[in-house]
C-alpha cells in the first residue's frame, strides 16, 4: 500500500472525525436544523470551500497533515458560526420561543466563544503558527462576541416589552466596529503575508465593500431616526378610530402611532426596528426617507 494512499486515508479520517464533532455540538445545542438553516449552511459551505482550495494553493509549501487538520477545524467552526447567525435571526422573528431553546442558544454562543478563544490561544503559543490562522480566529472571536452582545440586546428588548429604543442604534454601531475590525484583519493578513505567499486581493475587496455598505446603512438610519418626530406626525385618536389600527409589522393593535408620508400607520418602535433593515414602507414599499419636495 503506497504512502500517498495512506496519507489520503489519514486526511479523510481526520476530516470525518472533525465534522462528526461539529455535528455533535450542533445537535446538542441547536437540535434539528430547519430547512432554511440547512440551505444557508450548504450555500455558504460551498462558497467557503472554494476559498479553502485557494488557501491550499497559496500555502502549498506549508501544506502538511497539521495544516489540513487546522483548516478542517476552522471550516467546521465557521459552519457553527453561520448556524448561530441563522438561528439568532429565527429567534428574533419568534421571540416567544421556549425558554429551553433560548438557554441552549445562549450556551451555544458561550461555547463558540470559548472554543474560538482556545484555538486562538493555541495558535498564538505556536512559534511555527501561520498568521493566517491567527487572524482567522481573531475574526471568529469577534463574530461570537458580536452575536452574544446582540442576543443580550434582544433579551433586554423583550424584558422591556419592545421599548429598548436605542437597541437599533447600538446594534448598528456594534456591527460597524466589527466590520471595521474585519477589514483591518483582512488587510493585515494580505499585506503581511503577500510578499511570501501572493494572497489574492479579492477577499479584501469583498470585505471593503461590505464595510462600505454597512457605513451607508448606518448613515441612512441615523438620518431617518434623528428626525423621526419632525418627518412623521403622531396619529390622533380620531384617525386611529377611522382607519386600520393594526400595525402590519407586529400585527398588534395601536393606541399610538406614526404616520408615514404615504399615509400608512405603525408603532414608533416597530418603525425603528423596520428601519434597521429597509428604507421603504412595509405596506406599499415607497421610500420612507422624505424627498426635498416633501419636506419643503
Amino acid at each position: 500500500m503506497s504512502s500517498s494512499f495512506l496519507l489520503l486515508l489519514l486526511f479523510n479520517n481526520a476530516a470525518v472525525a472533525i465534522h462528526a464533532s461539529a455535528r455533535l455540538v450542533q445537535r446538542m445545542f441547536l437540535g434539528k436544523l430547519r430547512e432554511a438553516e440547512i440551505e444557508s449552511l450548504n450555500e455558504r459551505s460551498w462558497r467557503y470551500l472554494a476559498e479553502i482550495l485557494s488557501a491550499i494553493t497559496v500555502f502549498l509549501p506549508d501544506f502538511t497533515f497539521s495544516f489540513f487538520g487546522m483548516e478542517a477545524a476552522l471550516f467546521n467552526l465557521k459552519g457553527l458560526h453561520w448556524l448561530a447567525q441563522k438561528r439568532f435571526r429565527y429567534l428574533k422573528a419568534t421571540p416567544l420561543e421556549a425558554l429551553n431553546s433560548q438557554l441552549r442558544f445562549c450556551s451555544f454562543l458561550l461555547f463558540l466563544l470559548a472554543v474560538d478563544s482556545l484555538f486562538l490561544y493555541i495558535h498564538l503559543l505556536r512559534s511555527s503558527a501561520l498568521l493566517y490562522f491567527v487572524f482567522e480566529y481573531v475574526i471568529l472571536v469577534t463574530n461570537a462576541v458580536v452575536i452574544l452582545i446582540k442576543y443580550v440586546f434582544f433579551v433586554a428588548d423583550m424584558l422591556m416589552e419592545g421599548q429598548f429604543e436605542r437597541k437599533a442604534m447600538y446594534t448598528f454601531q456594534l456591527e460597524l466596529v466589527r466590520d471595521l475590525l474585519h477589514l483591518l484583519m483582512k488587510s493585515c493578513i494580505i499585506f503581511m503575508l503577500f510578499p511570501n505567499y501572493r494572497i489574492p486581493l479579492l477577499s479584501l475587496y469583498k470585505t471593503f465593500c461590505k464595510f462600505k455598505i454597512r457605513v451607508a446603512d448606518y448613515l441612512r438610519y441615523r438620518k431617518i431616526t434623528s428626525n423621526l418626530n419632525e418627518h412623521f406626525l403622531n396619529v390622533t385618536t380620531e384617525e386611529l378610530q377611522t382607519s386600520d389600527a393594526t400595525c402590519i409589522i407586529c400585527r398588534e393593535e395601536m393606541t399610538t402611532a406614526k404616520k408615514l408620508h404615504c399615509g400608512h400607520l405603525f408603532h414608533v418602535h416597530c418603525l425603528r426596528s423596520w428601519l434597521e433593515r429597509k428604507a421603504s414602507c412595509p405596506t406599499c414599499r415607497s421610500l420612507i426617507v422624505p424627498t426635498e419636495s416633501q419636506t419643503a
